[in-house]
């Protein structure tokens, strides 16, 4: 939508919109809006700025991760590096207060395992499930779990070049990958988190949540 800020002490702005486009209707052809704008009184020595076309928003470029520098090109908005730590913050919360609710609040309804998304939301909500029954995360409590400078993200376009993490799975346009190594990992002689985590998130209802999960142990 575009908004129109007038200045101050400026005279009314009026719109005119040509409707002369009927005639074309019958015979097919493609018609676009022409907006004149006049600005200042009526009168003598009122300026008239010439007609300005208005594009359909349908002539829009499909959104992509990346595109060649040429053209008219639409990019997914990079997530925010605070959204991106807010929500590995939010999760590590749901481990420490034993919530399986708070948990599986931050999943996608499509979520699922890392590497077999397929398997779908109830296989990763019932694998943390039995965790949080065989492990006392709420030990965790106080504990720096993971430090926000140390969390790598990648857009999907970006995933396969150089120096970026593997793409996972079934990723889609506008998703992206998270990857935070965990500052612990063990409470007392029991493991409870793999070296580090990797999630696939994306952007829904203006906040990030998590459309697959799994952590990892590099060699």
């Amino acid at each position: 939508m575009t908004r129109w800020h007038g200045m101050r002490g400026a005279g009314p702005l009026v719109a005119w919109v040509c409707a002369a486009c009927a005639p074309s209707v019958a015979t097919g052809a493609a018609t676009v809006p022409v907006v004149s704008l006049e600005l200042g009184h009526a009168g003598a020595g009122a300026r008239r700025p010439d007609a300005v076309p208005l594009e359909s928003s349908s002539a829009l470029p499909v959104a992509r991760g990346r595109a060649q520098a040429r053209g008219v090109v639409a990019l997914f908005e990079p997530a925010p590096d605070a959204a991106v730590a807010d929500l590995l913050r939010a999760f590590v919360d749901g481990w420490r207060s034993e919530s399986i609710d708070a948990l599986a609040s931050l999943l996608t309804a499509d979520a699922g395992p890392l590497e077999a998304r397929g398997r779908g939301r109830v296989a990763l909500v019932e694998g943390w499930r039995a965790r949080l029954r065989a492990h006392p995360y709420g030990r965790l409590e106080g504990t720096e779990v993971l430090r926000s400078d140390r969390i790598e993200r990648w857009s999907e376009g970006e995933l396969g070049s150089a120096g970026s993490a593997v793409r996972r799975p079934e990723m889609q346009p506008g998703e992206f990958l998270v990857r935070a190594p965990l500052e612990v990992t063990r409470i007392g002689n029991e493991r409870v988190f793999g070296d580090v985590i990797e999630m696939v998130v994306r952007p829904e209802e203006g906040t990030l949540r998590i459309a697959a999960y799994g952590e990892i142990d590099p060699p």
